[in-house]
């Protein structure tokens, strides 16, 4: 993650403060075995300050799951399913709008307190997902107009 240009473009932006990259994923699961018919959603949360090795040892706690979303009955349409997914992780993702503004102290491993600001780096996600949380349409391809230097 510390290889990223968009890490180096938001700390050069704050200079003084000690920006940490939050990093979500969410990927539906099937959560019965034997009838198949019980899915959701897991998300996890990931610091990006961490190493990859430590990101994904099971012992170090890099990943956290912050929450499970349930499949909605039967019979929603799809717009309403993706209105639950939006309100749901927006409601999951409240505890972080404080520290975003003012910052929270945190414990490095060389034992200093550091006044650290979560930032939301990526959202990791399989293409149903991705078109739950932005509320594009399933199957279709949105070409972005933006130039990649902005």
């Amino acid at each position: 993650m510390w290889t990223a240009d968009w890490w180096w473009k938001t700390q050069a932006s704050f200079p003084l403060l000690e920006i940490v990259p939050v990093i979500l994923g969410s990927a539906k699961t099937m959560l019965s075995i034997l009838s198949g018919d019980k899915s959701g959603w897991p998300v996890y949360l990931n610091i990006g300050n961490l190493s990859k090795a430590k990101r994904r040892s099971v012992k170090s706690n890099g990943l956290i799951l912050i929450g499970l979303l349930r499949r909605c009955p039967n019979g929603p349409k799809t717009h309403t399913i993706k209105i639950a997914y939006q309100e749901s992780m927006a409601t999951m993702l409240r505890p972080l709008e404080e520290p975003v503004k003012s910052g929270i102290k945190v414990l490095y491993a060389d034992g200093r307190t550091r006044h650290a600001y979560p930032r939301i780096a990526s959202f990791l996600a399989d293409y149903p997902e991705q078109c739950n949380i932005t509320g594009v349409m399933y199957g279709w391809y949105p070409h972005c107009e933006i130039d990649p230097d902005d």
